[in-house]
């Protein structure tokens, strides 16, 4: 289209980190029809101002680079709303982020910014159970405490009957303390999920919807980043290992979640009936037989191992490394369970999103544009959702 700006082609996909091959690769899995499909040589001919792309291929650069198509058509890009900074990330680990995970992650910020604002103009009562405790160190009294809070004993784990019901569990439990608990897609290899004080007063967590060890993962992550909200600490925390064992903020959000997810006195009781002992290594297949009964991802296993004493201080370490390498390769499996539109966006937010623009609807004070464009909903479908999430947030109180 005329009028597009080359460099301004070329400052948004470079601020991603991204090669034309890798936004070749991106497009093609967007593209609706073969006439929307563009190569890295076109991408490099538009940039050059050698050609000029078209409106479809315009729409799928919006989508991978998580902008308007309206910045495509100005001298420069603006900066963006919000700067992205992570906690236990390796240096430089943020440039190499992949297309989708970047645009989740400035979509997680937007949402986030967004809800705090209908919240704070509009005057809802949004109460927040969570308390930070920074620089703790009984790390144990903290586990415990929060399990016994959230509710979750014996008894409760004998109703799930799968990871995924595990999950529901938990999460709910969590958006009751007050959290926003989103879900969107991201790739292990960059990070596992992400958690943020919005104005040291509104809490969020983001978790990947498609984790390599589906449910039972996004379990993990979850209260791994719920064990960052509640240990404290400004900006983003991400779940990613990557300065090493003199960084405490990730092995104690690590050891928090393995410690509320696998209780001791649970765990030990279990370890006993199996005779299990010390080994220097434990396969992936025997993590997978100890995990089955608590619904628990391998992570929360090795952590709990090592803890024990029934495998090497350095185990969860060593295995961490070998997964991660794994996820290198690792390729978004299929949809999975069919859901309509209405379903994908409320396993998106969760329910506490869903009850703010609810209680804003009740009091007609819900701004349908804005909405729209942050659920990526046409205006028309606004009241259609929100009528049918009634019942979805019914089912998740």
């Amino acid at each position: 289209m005329a009028w597009v700006r080359p460099q301004t082609l070329r400052a948004l996909r470079s601020r991603l980190g991204l090669h034309p091959e890798d936004v070749e690769r991106e497009a093609k899995s967007l593209a609706r029809s073969r006439y929307d499909a563009f190569t890295a040589a076109d991408l490099k001919a538009w940039e050059q101002g050698k050609a000029t792309p078209g409106l479809a291929h315009l729409e799928t650069l919006s989508e991978l680079y998580g902008c308007p198509v309206g910045h495509f058509f100005l001298d420069e890009p603006p900066p963006l709303p919000r700067g992205l900074s992570f906690r236990g990330l390796a240096p430089d680990k943020e440039k190499q982020f992949g297309a989708e995970t970047q645009k989740n992650l400035r979509r997680f910020l937007e949402l986030a910014e967004w809800l705090v604002t209908l919240i704070e103009e509009n005057g809802v009562d949004w109460k927040v159970e969570l308390r930070q405790q920074p620089g703790v160190s009984d790390l144990k009294r903290v586990a415990e405490e929060e399990r016994r809070r959230l509710g979750c004993d014996s008894q409760v784990r004998a109703t799930w009957h799968s990871a995924e019901q595990a999950f529901d569990w938990w999460r709910r439990r969590i958006e009751d303390a007050g959290v926003f608990c989103l879900q969107m897609r991201l790739h292990p290899k960059d990070i596992r999920g992400a958690s943020v004080w919005m104005k040291d007063r509104y809490p969020f967590v983001l978790v990947n919807r498609q984790d390599a060890e589906a449910a039972a993962g996004r379990i993990f992550t979850l209260l791994h980043e719920y064990g960052h909200l509640l240990l404290g600490g400004a900006g983003i925390a991400c779940d990613f290992q990557g300065r090493g064992r003199n960084h405490q903020g990730e092995p104690a959000a690590n050891l928090f979640a393995a410690r509320v997810l696998l209780p001791e006195d649970a765990f030990t009781t279990f370890a006993q009936s199996q005779r299990l002992r010390w080994k220097p290594e434990w396969s992936d297949a025997e993590l997978d037989k100890l995990r089955a009964p608590f619904f628990v991802s391998r992570d929360v296993v090795a952590i709990r191992l090592a803890e024990m004493g029934l495998a090497p201080a350095d185990f969860y370490d060593r295995k961490r490394a070998r997964w991660q390498q794994r996820y290198a390769k690792w390729r978004p499996w299929g949809p999975g369970q069919a859901r309509t539109k209405k379903e994908r966006r409320a396993a998106e937010l969760g329910s506490s999103p869903l009850r703010v623009l609810l209680s804003l609807r009740d009091k007609g004070a819900l701004p349908v544009l804005d909405s729209a464009y942050a659920l990526d909903m046409k205006v028309e479908k606004i009241p259609e959702f929100l009528d049918w999430s009634r019942g979805y947030v019914g089912i998740h109180q």
